[in-house]
């Protein structure tokens, strides 16, 4: 089976489309021009001055310990890793998303496109270091926010039910058909004032 890429965050469109609250609707609009971008490959776009904080930090906790990226220049790297390696295309399920004024809180399931070279390479059991394949886990996040709705810390949390199952050629999303599809779709940056 095969996502519909557009349909990748369904809690989130639902709460944008109740929330009047302003400063929690440009937070809301703010993540998902973030999560779009992040999809297309088009980092640049999140780490502009009107999305980001100029010293951003992000915390990665999993089952294996904590990961660190502090300042922007980390973060950058971070995301320059994610599109070399081709694996910025990401769909979430059982999503349960929530907001106020600190910032946004989400919980799903995450579905990551991963080509088996960087798997292998990273240790993971792959059949087929040609084929691609979808890296599932539980994930909840918590993103502070500044009084200007831009983005002060990605603090991810991972849980320990990580599956990773090769991919039919045909169930495969490339960023190129995220940006196709995605990108009519992104909305200018939100203020909260």
């Amino acid at each position: 089976m095969k996502f519909d890429i557009t349909q990748r965050a369904p809690s989130l469109e639902a709460l944008i489309a109740k929330t009047t609250n302003k400063r929690h609707l440009a937070i809301l609009e703010n993540y998902r021009r973030h999560a779009i971008l992040e999809v297309c490959g088009m980092y640049e776009g999140i780490l502009a001055p009107d999305m980001i904080v100029p010293h951003p930090v992000y915390r990665f906790h999993t089952p294996k310990g904590t990961r660190i990226i502090d300042g922007m220049e980390a973060v950058r790297a971070e995301y320059e890793t994610y599109e070399s390696q081709n694996t910025t295309v990401i769909y979430h399920t059982q999503e349960h998303t929530a907001v106020n004024d600190d910032g946004l809180y989400t919980e799903y399931v995450s579905h990551r496109f991963w080509p088996g070279e960087i798997l292998a390479a990273q240790g993971d059991d792959v059949s087929d270091p040609d084929a691609m394949y979808m890296v599932t886990l539980t994930q909840a996040m918590y993103w502070p926010y500044d009084d200007d709705a831009r983005l002060i810390e990605e603090r991810v949390y991972r849980g320990n039910d990580r599956k990773v199952v090769r991919c039919a050629p045909d169930e495969v999303i490339t960023v190129q058909e995220c940006r196709e599809k995605l990108l009519p779709l992104l909305r200018p940056v939100a203020s909260p004032h």
